[in-house]
């Protein structure tokens, strides 16, 4: 059955375009990546940090020993998004944005729910304010949209309202990958407070600036910074399957040390493939000197975990199967892309 926000977006096009309002809807081919979304290409930021394995602060580059048949991880943490444009109203588009995260945990090699998932349906679309400007959407004329409704007609930094529809959908964009971030956030803190979660959490995503903690480690599967110089970065991108490079400590935009250790690891390789980054993640814990040692027994976790492959999802080659399990899990759940659809 559809969501309740669903049904009410479907009955606010029907009456507005029964009293003649200026109600549009995006020409709709099923689209399950939902590009209409898709982000721009980001030019990895230059950033610096400091190799804290190695005592020369030289990076290196190690085969990884597996000692153990067990992986010690028991959780696993995923979120995920779905957004659309789903009319555009005097102009205007309005947004719909579906998230939903999980702990999931593994118990004789199945996977259950921890008792920690949520998902938070809204629209997006800028509300007439104090000082903001006239064709933003008036409370009432909206109300029958339901209470699910985030405002997306903030000032940016230099005190300017948006009005093109393209900074619109750029505002939900960045609140809709917010909101999902905070909703995960939540769910670590939850486990890392809670009395009865015992082990090791898989977090797909970062941990920096956000967790205190130690039996935890994120996995990034996309690069949006870069550490170190060209030289250094193409041995990273030369990695074999089941090799790391050394420990370091990154720093942020501003030139401060992050809390947290880092390192790359290769989980698979294939030279037919082409792409520079294929197979290569890079792994998060807390900056704990007790943790410094473990950052090869916490890689050899990581490579049992690739067995079964993640495939058939699109970044299989830097996914453990069972992050694709949990995203699977919420996909299950969430409103299907047919519901969605439904809203035009």
């Amino acid at each position: 059955m559809p969501s309740e926000i669903i049904k009410n977006g479907s009955s606010f096009i029907k009456q507005k375009r029964m009293s003649g309002e200026d109600i549009k809807i995006p020409k709709s081919f099923f689209n399950p990546e939902n590009t209409d979304f898709a982000p721009p290409v980001n030019i990895p930021d230059k950033r610096n940090s400091e190799v804290v394995e190695e005592s020369d602060g030289i990076l290196k580059f190690k085969k990884v020993e597996i000692k153990t048949e067990k992986s010690g991880f028991s959780y696993f943490l995923d979120g995920i998004e779905r957004k659309k444009i789903v009319f555009y109203y005097r102009s205007i588009p309005v947004i719909y944005g579906c998230v939903g995260a999980v702990i999931l945990k593994r118990t004789d090699k199945k996977l259950h729910s921890a008792g920690l998932e949520k998902f938070s349906e809204n629209f997006y679309l800028p509300l007439k304010l104090n000082g903001t400007p006239e064709h933003y959407f008036d409370t009432d004329e909206i109300k029958s949209l339901g209470k699910n409704i985030i405002n997306i007609g903030e000032k940016d930094k230099l005190g300017n309202y948006p009005y093109l529809p393209a900074e619109f959908i750029q505002a939900a964009h960045s609140e809709i990958q917010t909101l999902r971030g905070n909703l995960e956030k939540s769910f670590v803190r939850e486990w890392l407070n809670a009395d009865n979660y015992d082990g090791w959490l898989f977090v797909d995503g970062r941990i920096e600036g956000k967790i205190s903690g130690k039996n935890l480690a994120g996995i990034i599967k996309s690069h949006q910074a870069c550490y170190f110089d060209f030289e250094t970065q193409y041995k990273i991108y030369t990695m074999e399957k089941g090799q790391r490079s050394s420990v370091f400590q990154p720093e942020d935009k501003n030139g401060k040390k992050e809390n947290v250790y880092s390192w790359y690891l290769r989980l698979h390789h294939d030279k037919r493939n082409g792409v520079n980054d294929f197979g290569i993640i890079r792994v998060e814990i807390p900056a704990k000197q007790e943790l410094l040692s473990k950052a090869n027994e916490i890689s050899s976790w990581i490579l049992l975990e690739t067995k079964p492959v993640g495939f058939p999802a699109s970044r299989w080659d830097r996914m453990i199967y069972p992050i694709k399990y949990c995203e699977d899990y919420l996909k299950s759940k969430a409103p299907t892309w047919t519901m969605i659809e439904s809203l035009s």
